[in-house]
């Protein structure tokens, strides 16, 4: 998933918690730019107060429902390799 990757990035190059939230906005296209721009005029501009774990809430919240989410929760917990669970 998109944001997993970011994730990924922001680990390998050690991005602060406190800046994710504004490089993520900067990769945002069409309807992600909307709906991020509806969140930042309900929070009155003030993005700074919004954390990346809020942030990353909100945006599974509205692009993927919580019918797909759960299956695919599900199929990663129940992943194996070989004859062995992933833990």
């Amino acid at each position: 998933m998109w944001l997993s990757s970011l994730e990924t990035i922001f680990w390998y190059i050690k991005c602060p918690e406190d800046q994710k939230v504004q490089c993520t906005v900067f990769m945002l296209t069409d309807r992600g730019t909307a709906w991020w721009e509806t969140t930042e005029r309900m929070v009155g501009g003030d993005v700074g107060q919004i954390t990346w774990g809020q942030f990353k809430e909100s945006f599974y919240a509205k692009f993927f429902s919580a019918s797909l989410r759960d299956p695919k929760r599900q199929e990663f917990l129940n992943l194996e390799q070989c004859d062995r669970t992933v833990e």
